[in-house]
């Protein structure tokens, strides 16, 4: 049978990479996106269906629903829509405007991929957080807040699922950087390229894999700044050193 595929956020980064590889091998795919722009420039190169939606608006799980609907069925739901921007100022619109999308948003979408196939039988709920939920960030502190929170959550629904024994599957990718308009800054190092980023993220979701870094060895930093001593982190962080981008 034909795999069918609803991307969240398949219109750039890496949602926009695995719309393309999944459409390129023959499955039926979805995309949900909030840019009309976008999703009119890959259904004019991929047989896919697009939908316009902003997940932070106030009916994304019913929208969402309705989506799931028309598509007659889907196997795996991808959460990869997520906003970044950083806020030296603290500015809260832009905060509030983070928290929309990467929380209420998420949450929403979760909550809809959870029950329409609570009510299938099975399914898989793939959701894209970052190594940013480690710890907090100075400049962008709704950002990586909000990415912790999508890890958490993520873990709660699979935990439930695990208990309740559902044929229903959950994977969380965390990424570090990777070579999109997102990566931003003068520190970044390890730097993902895009293709290669896609690829392992496909391989880790069709082994249904519970948590998977992209790449593999950003479980290193992941695990460094998850545990090292306050004091050192914010050593670490405050600190002058300018890390070269690699990739």
């Amino acid at each position: 049978m034909q795999q069918s595929i609803l991307i969240v956020g398949g219109t750039s980064g890496l949602g926009r990479r695995l719309s393309e590889l999944y459409a390129a091998e023959g499955a039926k795919v979805g995309i949900i996106g909030r840019r009309q722009h976008l999703l009119d420039e890959i259904r004019n190169q991929y047989p896919v269906q697009t939908f316009a939606l902003d997940i932070s608006s106030k009916n994304a799980y019913e929208e969402v629903l309705s989506i799931i609907n028309s598509l007659g069925r889907i196997d795996t739901l991808i959460i990869a829509a997520s906003v970044v921007e950083f806020n030296p100022l603290l500015q809260f619109s832009i905060e509030e405007k983070t928290i929309a999308v990467n929380v209420v948003g998420f949450a929403a979408v979760m909550n809809a991929g959870y029950h329409y196939f609570l009510k299938k039988g099975d399914g898989h709920i793939v959701t894209i957080t970052s190594t940013a939920a480690a710890r907090g960030n100075k400049t962008a502190p709704a950002y990586n807040s909000s990415k912790a929170f999508q890890s958490s959550y993520t873990e709660g629904v699979r935990l439930k699922l695990l208990q309740e024994n559902k044929n229903i599957y959950v994977t969380e990718i965390v990424p570090g950087y990777m070579n999109t308009r997102m990566a931003q800054g003068d520190r970044l190092f390890w730097v993902t390229p895009l293709q290669k980023a896609a690829k392992q993220t496909k391989k880790a979701i069709a082994l249904k894999k519970r948590r998977a870094y992209i790449s593999r060895r950003w479980l290193l930093i992941y695990k460094l700044y998850k545990y090292i001593p306050s004091f050192l982190y914010i050593l670490l962080i405050n600190s002058q050193i300018k890390l070269s981008q690699k990739s």
